[in-house]
């Protein structure tokens, strides 16, 4: 039976940017643990991040080379960037370094995806659990959480986490559709279809699915575009 592969293409994560009383040149960005940036700079980074948003990673490192590596945000962009292009060494380092920042649980995220890339799948499961108590209420860490239960085979649990994932940002794609593997996986065909259908899943994306389910061993995320729909990690 072949390994479930699933595509590396996890969506950069978008943090509202708070607002401060400080003079007009220079605002505050949550998405940087509210440190006061230039406009320009300010700029800059939302350019960056749409490019990471829109899949451009190898523009969006062009951008990166003279970004301050102290920004915590500039490390998220950079980490997710280097992680998309197979850059996995440098990605972990910069995961790495974003952990010990004030945006820790993206770092321990990240380090989970490319543990579990390259077949750690305890290692993985012990930084994506670090970065779920760091940030419980983020839908995206909570969905991440589930799918590495689902290679512990651990399914009650990864739907906990899916659903838990869907009440934070209803509607959340991949939560939907890791929820409706999650319950075949368990045994339960009836229910995932019910789900699919309430979600308007169709008939053809769920053969598709109930296709994956059945293949399912363990996560393989390095270098697949099998999975279309989105990806967990």
């Amino acid at each position: 039976m072949n390994k479930l592969s699933v595509s590396v293409c996890f969506i950069a994560l978008i943090i509202t940017s708070g607002c401060a009383n400080i003079s007009a040149s220079k605002q505050v960005s949550a998405s940087n643990c509210n440190v006061p940036i230039s406009k320009e700079e300010s700029v800059t980074l939302d350019l960056i991040e749409q490019q990471v948003t829109e899949k451009q990673y190898y523009s969006a490192l062009a951008y990166l080379e003279k970004a301050p590596d102290s920004s915590p945000r500039v490390l998220r962009l950079r980490a997710e960037a280097q992680r998309n292009t197979g850059m996995l060494d440098e990605a972990y380092t910069s995961y790495r370094n974003l952990s010990l920042s004030c945006m820790a649980a993206f770092g321990h995220a990240g380090m989970a995806k490319i543990l579990a890339t390259r077949g750690d799948i305890p290692q993985a499961h012990q930084q994506m659990l670090k970065a779920r108590r760091l940030a419980p209420s983020n839908a995206d860490i909570r969905n991440d959480y589930g799918f590495i239960l689902l290679a512990h085979k651990n399914f009650k649990a990864a739907q906990r986490e899916f659903m838990t994932a869907l009440q934070l940002q209803p509607g959340h794609l991949v939560a939907i559709r890791n929820m409706v593997i999650s319950l075949i996986l368990d045994g339960d065909s009836r229910t995932a279809l019910r789900m699919a259908k309430n979600n308007d899943i169709p008939s053809s994306e769920f053969r598709n699915l109930l296709a994956q389910a059945n293949a399912f061993k363990e996560p393989v995320l390095a270098g697949s575009n099998n999975f279309k729909k989105g990806a967990p990690l």
